[in-house]
Order: structure tokens, then sequence, then C-alpha cells
């Protein structure tokens, strides 16, 4: 694993250089949101995934994706949101994910989702197959079953469309910086060069930030 961040990393900053030959054009290689909206954390760069487990684009992005989100700066902060768009079969995979979240088992169980439905194949019909799966791989299953109860994780899943609506998101995986930069992830397995022009909405967010 730790080869493997070295040639990410490596690889990253290699379609850093390219990504900064050239100026980053709006429309072309990022979207302004307009309105901007506020983040939860003025302090730091607030960066949005927005996602679902049940999209295979999302699977394929995930890995470069957390190995991105290990070597961000002190100042940047990575949040997730997962989003239904209306599809029923989505709103238990946002249940999901905000109960793991609730419990603190988001960001280690997640690679573990993503390759039970996309690899696995595996069919949760009922809430006791997804806790039964869940208690398998080491999660406490009291907590994860309250979670998946609760009124909490129910505000959380309306938030996340609420956010999607507000973000004018309209497919996943898709990115915003800092609530004023919105950047699509394309399905063209190039995901380094997209996440280096994330870096550069980063750093174009951060000297706005500094000039205030």
């Amino acid at each position: 694993m730790m080869r493997w961040r070295g040639y990410f990393a490596a690889a990253l900053a290699c379609a850093a250089l390219a990504a900064a030959a050239q100026d980053l054009q709006p429309g072309i290689d990022y979207d302004v949101v307009t309105p901007p909206q506020p983040t939860d954390d003025p302090s730091k760069i607030v960066v949005i995934e927005f996602f679902s487990y049940g999209c295979p684009h999302c699977n394929a992005f995930n890995p470069s994706l957390t190995l991105w989100a290990n070597r961000l700066p002190k100042d940047v902060r990575l949040e997730r949101e997962a989003v239904i768009f209306g599809r029923q079969p989505w709103q238990k995979l946002a249940q999901i994910y905000y109960a793991l979240q609730m419990i603190g088992k988001a960001e280690q169980l997640t690679p573990s989702v993503y390759g039970a439905l996309h690899v696995e194949r595996v069919n949760w019909q009922t809430d006791d197959d997804i806790i039964n799966w869940m208690a398998a791989h080491g999660v406490d299953r009291e907590p994860f079953a309250a979670a998946m109860s609760s009124f909490g994780m129910r505000t959380y899943v309306t938030r996340g469309d609420q956010l999607a609506t507000a973000y004018k998101v309209q497919a996943v995986p898709w990115i915003i910086v800092d609530g004023k930069y919105a950047r699509p992830i394309s399905d063209n397995g190039d995901f380094l060069s997209q996440l280096a022009i994330v870096d550069r909405l980063i750093e174009k967010a951060r000297a706005e930030k500094n000039r205030r």
C-alpha cells in the first residue's frame, strides 16, 4: 500500500503540473456555483463529494479519492454527501452511509460496502440483511441498528438531497470546493487529472480567503 501511495502521489504531482500549465477555464474545467453556498466550517476549505454507493462510477472513483484525501493539507476538509435523485434503491444506500457516519465507521467501511455491491453483488432485501452483513464485518450490531432507524439518520438523508439541489448537482460523483466551485467527475478513467483540477480550485479558494 505504501508503494502504491507513492506512485499515486507522483502521478498526481505530474497531473497537477499538467493542470498548472494552463489556466483553469470556467465552463470547461469547472463551474461556478451561483449563488455560492455557506459551508459548515468557514475556517476550512470544505470539499464535498456528492455520491451514491449504488453508482458504479463512484465505486471506480473512490480509491483515487481516498488516496487523494489522505494527503490533503490541514486547512482542507473533505465531506461526503450521499444522494438519492429520486431512486428508491439509493434511499436505503444513503441510509447505510449516514448510519455508518453516525457511529464513526463510514470511512472504514465505505470500500467494503462498494465491494459488496459492485463486486460481490450482494442483495440486501431487508434491514436485517444489512445489519447482519455489518456485524459480519466488525460493526457493533446494536449501535448500527439504532442509527439506521434514527431520526438523525433521516435528517442527514434529507439534508444530502437538499444540498445537492442547492449546488445544482446533476450527476455523481460531483465535487464542490468551498461552496463556490463545482467539478463533475467524468467517467473517463483519468481521475488523477481531474483531482489535480480540484487541487487548483482549492488553491483558488485559499487565495480568495487570504485576500479577505
